[in-house]
């Protein structure tokens, strides 16, 4: 028996359900049909609102409801008697719940969208990002270059086995260097400033000391009046294919428009691959952000400041100010005044390099006290912009994944219900959502341009409903004044597309976070999260609009656990290198267990369709996972 194509489905918006089921014949009987059937349904008082009579029909599936008028929030019985060609007669019973039947905010009372304006920062698993900074030579000393950096230390180029470049880097000999360089300028009253961008240690013919592509700097850029002012650089990234810029972001002051020499290959045309791999969004991609820092070489001074990173896709809101973390980078040779950082290369020329990776997936709880009667019932109805999973006194709510699933969220956005009857308790209850970018704010296509695609944070909406025996009822909401967020437990950065990055040393901070009395240390409130400023809404080409946005209880199964597999294979491809064949193409979790592990191990999972296939061009990659199919995807 189903109601909307699902078996006793929970929280229906449809206010004319359609009703189906399946007859199974007894013993050897063959040839029966159904020739007549009859729908009660009843209400949770036991009223019958809906009597078909008997219908002659053969028909079994979309019956739709023709009863009195579908109430929000309530139980519903459904009786169904089907007679066959001898008139015999069966009959079966089950049920379903009606959710809110409204996307108006009045059936939501008063919840808001929360969570937290910081923005989660993994360095070594962002491909798409624009970095802002000043840089500023020394006139004194007559400093002609100095250096931003970026891409550094990448895990995958630091060891031959993550990478198809079989390359492997020690530490601080993997980066992408970019270079304002006045020395043609410093010998000749006709030479111009260079930008040059140099690439070290992510291919094997990669050169520390020659620059990967080298642009000319026109007169009306950088001159004699101006080469020791402050400039600015801009550095946009699309999945490794980057656009330049000086002072501003126009065609004008637009860095790579004709470089004098770039090992591409590819001349005049706008924008420079620096991924080893390939072009574009088809091949694995390379730089990361990666770890960022500064260079100056022997007898180089420079000050750097209003160091920025961000968001590729607009609104390009900040994931790393390094004014807000100077001591990140402060060292012998290296001061923060507090405005700008001073960099000296003394003698031998100085790099400092830092991870500027912060802040996790956001962790939302609150606390509250029933009211000390009888519970009768009690929902949760919830949502997330982003996906979600919610606990209730420790115990986890549904056994669901990836809710609210993908829906085209500025037309159709989905809520789900959980009845959570017994998980309340009398007296003191503690609920919490582990929020994350899922379809939201990760990339939901290979075009990196997409990423980001509604927004750039992640919020939670909703509601627990506690009904009482004596007819009244108790509501909880998601009101930032009551709520709390922690932004720094072990679920480090998640996605879809680039993996999950996970640190059980952070467990010990948060065991217990969804029991009460909970000591939340370092928790902060929480934050109403508006659109404006936060998605792809406002004064922008091809702008989302969410003025007509329906939400509505989910229309489709829930993504759930259906199937447990264990590999049929595992082999030590490279030293300390395990490959498992699972036997199967699938989407799933995987479990494995590490004998005598230790605690600050790395152990990084990685996840392929098939393998490098035997054949001569292909021999240094021979038995290990292929990557190429899955295109700029991390995974």
């Amino acid at each position: 028996m189903q109601v909307e194509y699902q078996q006793s489905p929970i929280g229906l918006d449809e206010s004319h359900p359609r009703f189906s089921w399946q007859m199974e014949s007894k013993g050897n009987v063959r040839g029966e049909k159904q020739t007549a059937y009859r729908i009660v349904v009843k209400n949770s008082q036991n009223q019958e609102v809906w009597d078909s009579k008997r219908v002659q029909s053969d028909v079994s599936i979309a019956i739709i409801y023709e009863g009195n008028a579908i109430q929000a929030r309530e139980k519903y019985s459904w009786t169904v008697q089907v007679w066959n060609q001898k008139n015999g007669m069966s009959t079966a019973r089950s049920s379903f719940e009606t959710g809110l039947m409204s996307s108006q905010a009045q059936a939501w009372n008063g919840a808001e969208w929360i969570g937290e304006n910081d923005l989660p920062l993994y360095a070594h698993y962002l491909s798409m990002y624009k970095i802002e900074f000043g840089v500023q030579l020394d006139q004194a000393s007559a400093s002609t270059q100095a250096s931003f950096v970026f891409g550094a230390n990448d895990p995958r180029v630091q060891s031959r086995n993550y990478n198809i470049m079989d390359v492997q880097s020690l530490r601080n000999e993997s980066y992408i260097r970019l270079e304002l360089n006045l020395s043609a300028m410093a010998v000749s009253d006709t030479g111009s400033a260079t930008f040059q961008v140099f690439r070290v240690g992510y291919d094997k013919k990669d050169n520390a000391s020659k620059a990967f592509a080298t642009f000319k700097l026109s007169k009306k850029l950088i001159n004699k009046s101006n080469q020791y002012q402050k400039h600015i650089i801009f550095a946009h990234c699309n999945f490794g294919v980057f656009d330049f810029y000086i002072d501003q972001v126009d065609n004008e002051h637009k860095i790579n428009g004709s470089p004098a020499s770039a090992s591409t290959g590819r001349g005049g045309q706008s924008g420079l691959n620096l991924n080893p791999v390939g072009r574009g969004t088809n091949y694995i991609s390379f730089p990361m952000l990666s770890e960022i820092g500064f260079h100056a070489g022997p007898n180089q001074k420079a000050l750097f400041s209003d160091v920025l990173v961000k968001n590729y896709r607009h609104p390009g809101n900040v994931l790393f100010a390094a004014s807000e973390n100077p001591s990140l980078f402060t060292q012998s040779n290296l001061a923060w005044n507090g405005k700008q950082f001073s960099i000296s290369g003394e003698k031998d020329g100085l790099l400092v390099l830092a991870n500027p990776s912060r802040f996790a997936a956001p962790m939302l709880r609150t606390e509250f006290t029933t009211n000390r009667k009888i519970i009768k019932n009690a929902q949760i109805y919830s949502t997330a912009r982003g996906i979600y999973e919610m606990y209730l006194n420790g115990q986890r709510v549904g056994n669901d994944y990836f809710n609210p699933g993908l829906t085209q969220y500025n037309k159709t956005h989905q809520y789900q219900s959980f009845d959570v009857t017994s998980l309340v308790k009398s007296g003191q209850n503690a609920w919490g959502a582990w929020l994350s970018e899922g379809w939201w704010s990760g990339n939901i296509t290979f075009s990196g341009e997409n990423w980001n695609f509604f927004g750039d944070r992640q919020s939670l909406l909703a509601q627990l409903i506690i009904q009482y025996t004596d007819g009244t009822e108790q509501i909880i909401t998601t009101d930032p004044a009551k709520w709390s967020y922690f932004n720094d437990g072990p679920i480090r950065y998640e996605s879809f597309f680039q993996g999950e990055v996970y640190d059980a040393q952070k467990e010990a901070a948060i065991a217990g976070w969804t029991s009460p009395n909970f000591r939340s240390i370092g928790w902060k409130p929480t934050q109403k999260i508006v659109l404006e400023g936060t998605a792809f809404v406002g004064n922008v080409p091809n702008e989302l609009k969410f003025d007509k946005m329906n939400l509505v209880s989910q229309l489709d199964d829930r993504v759930q656990l259906r199937e447990t597999r264990q590999a049929i294979s595992m082999q030590e491809r490279r030293n300390g290198v395990f490959v498992y064949d699972m036997g199967q193409n699938m989407v799933g979790v995987p479990r494995i267990f590490i004998k005598n592990g230790k605690a600050g191990q790395r152990i990084t999972l990685r996840f392929a369709e098939v393998l490098y296939p035997d054949l001569p061009e292909y021999v240094a990659q021979k038995g290990m996972i292929m990557l190429e199919n899955i295109r700029a995807t991390l995974a």
